[in-house]
């Protein structure tokens, strides 16, 4: 279709047609007819019906428009936009504008004579009340969560960051259906180059519809193919303010509660925002358990198959004697063992989670316990595998960030089968290559991990340990090293 085609024309009728063979042919797409002034020049407002507010159209553009009087000798469009309506207006030129500006909840206003058209700002805003985050849970600091509507979200973090340096740039992405998505940054803080480079992979997405952050994410990151995620999602402003003071960037999507956060570390994940509202020692202790919880989650069960089918020596005579008489009777290898309880926890998470919240609940406690119980008495499984398959899952509840906590899930039944044919051989190698890994992973040109040993000591008074806040290094510190460890 030429240009030609697809530009307003001056007779309105032929711009009605148009406009009715196409959008028009939806039942929610409104067509009002009125007249503009004492000439009475003929006028029509498109507008979708739901996504606009209708009664404010009516008495702030309707009735001022029909009784105005001194636009006669003055273009009526632009003396429209400038002096009769005290509402955010765009021109438009082409169908296709005028389509994307009624199906995003804004008026349009044609007229006869003109070919041009007037984009009138009337959304409504159709949004939830502000919550406590479900997923970020918090015994301190502050009950609230993002929301779907991306400018409340924004307004979240100016509320709390009055920076003026704090930058909101937003832009489009989604091919069919645009959504609006928001890059948060504080200039002098973020290096310039990571600001430009998320610009870059932002506007190369092609996708028909974003419809969650989660599409961004796999989109822009640097390595898709590796099992660990390489940014950090939210639903709290204030760890996306405490981010931006550390020079990284904030990502916001239109119509998700989730925030994004780049570039990210594996210390990063496991901290929380509540490790600095409380006193530094239970704070240290906490991120230790966190610690000392991926490993559980990853190796606990591998160990289990690698001392009872291929090290029993290596274990107490006291010990050994105790496994060995617990699967006295079960008629399952080690690996099928861990494998049939792995899978029925799972199964019972993934049911929890889908279900309504209630009956999710009681499911998880009271199947667990009902089918943990049945195995043992059937003798299909050990009592010593039911504990240490509770004690896992209790372990990965633990991880902050749910995404991250799928990796170690999955990299769980990957040690178990590498414990299975090597022993503990086989978990040993699967913690160096884990450990290789995350040596050789990048956030968008950063280093996503780095060995306590190897850190810069400053660094240490803020990583496995949370030292007094006296004592921690200020946010804009953290920018200039965060930017000290870029790959180059």
């Amino acid at each position: 279709m030429t240009k030609e085609e697809t530009s307003l024309k001056e007779d309105l009728a032929s711009n009605i047609a148009y406009l009715k063979n196409g959008i028009g042919q939806s039942s929610d797409i409104l067509f009002q007819d009125f007249s503009i002034g004492q000439d009475k020049t003929p006028a029509i407002l498109i507008l979708t019906e739901g996504l606009t507010e209708t009664l404010l159209i009516s008495d702030q553009v309707i009735r001022p428009l029909q009784h105005q009087e001194f636009c006669r000798k003055q273009n009526l469009i632009k003396c429209i936009s400038s002096s009769i309506l005290g509402i955010k207006t765009d021109q438009l030129r082409t169908f296709s504008e005028i389509g994307k500006a009624v199906l995003q909840g804004n008026g349009v206003l044609l007229v006869e004579g003109y070919s041009t058209g007037l984009s009138i700002e009337m959304k409504k805003i159709q949004q939830r009340s502000l919550e406590d985050p479900e997923n970020e849970s918090m015994l301190r600091g502050p009950k609230v969560g993002f929301i779907e509507e991306l400018r409340t979200n924004t307004a979240l973090i100016r509320q709390r960051a009055n920076d003026p340096n704090l930058t909101i740039k937003e832009m489009l992405v989604g091919e069919r259906n645009e959504k609006k998505i928001a890059l948060l940054f504080i200039k002098g803080l973020t290096d310039r180059e990571l600001v430009e480079d998320m610009i870059k992979r932002i506007r190369n997405i092609k996708i028909d519809d974003p419809m969650e952050s989660g599409y961004i994410e796999q989109l822009i990151e640097d390595y898709p193919y590796s099992i660990f995620p390489q940014v950090q999602t939210t639903e709290r402003p204030d760890r996306v303010v405490s981010a931006l003071l550390e020079g990284k960037i904030g990502i916001l999507l239109d119509g998700t509660p989730f925030a994004t956060i780049a570039p990210i570390t594996f210390n990063a994940i496991l901290q929380t925002p509540d490790d600095y509202y409380q006193r530094w020692i239970p704070s240290s202790l906490l991120r230790i358990l966190r610690y000392l919880s991926i490993f559980i989650t990853i190796f606990l069960p591998g160990l289990y198959i690698a001392f009872v089918a291929f090290h029993p020596g290596l274990l107490p005579t006291t010990m050994a004697l105790a496994i060995a008489g617990s699967r006295q009777n079960v008629p399952f290898p080690p690996l099928i063992e861990a494998l049939l309880m792995e899978i029925t926890i799972e199964l019972l998470r993934e049911a929890g989670l889908r279900l309504p919240k209630p009956i999710g609940q009681t499911l998880g406690l009271v199947g667990g316990v009902v089918i943990g119980q049945a195995a043992v008495q059937a003798n299909i499984v050990s009592a010593l595998m039911v504990v240490i398959v509770a004690v896992t899952a209790t372990a990965s509840f633990t991880i902050p960030q749910y995404e991250f906590s799928l990796s170690l899930r999955v990299l769980r039944f990957i040690n178990m089968i590498s414990a299975s044919i090597f022993g503990l051989f086989g978990v040993i190698m699967g913690f160096l290559l884990l450990i290789g890994h995350l040596c050789q992973l990048e956030s968008f040109k950063y280093e996503f991990y780095e060995p306590i040993l190897a850190k810069d000591r400053k660094d240490l008074k803020d990583a496995l340990l949370r030292l007094p806040l006296k004592l921690l290094p200020t946010h804009t510190q953290k920018s200039k090293r965060l930017s000290s460890k870029k790959q180059r």
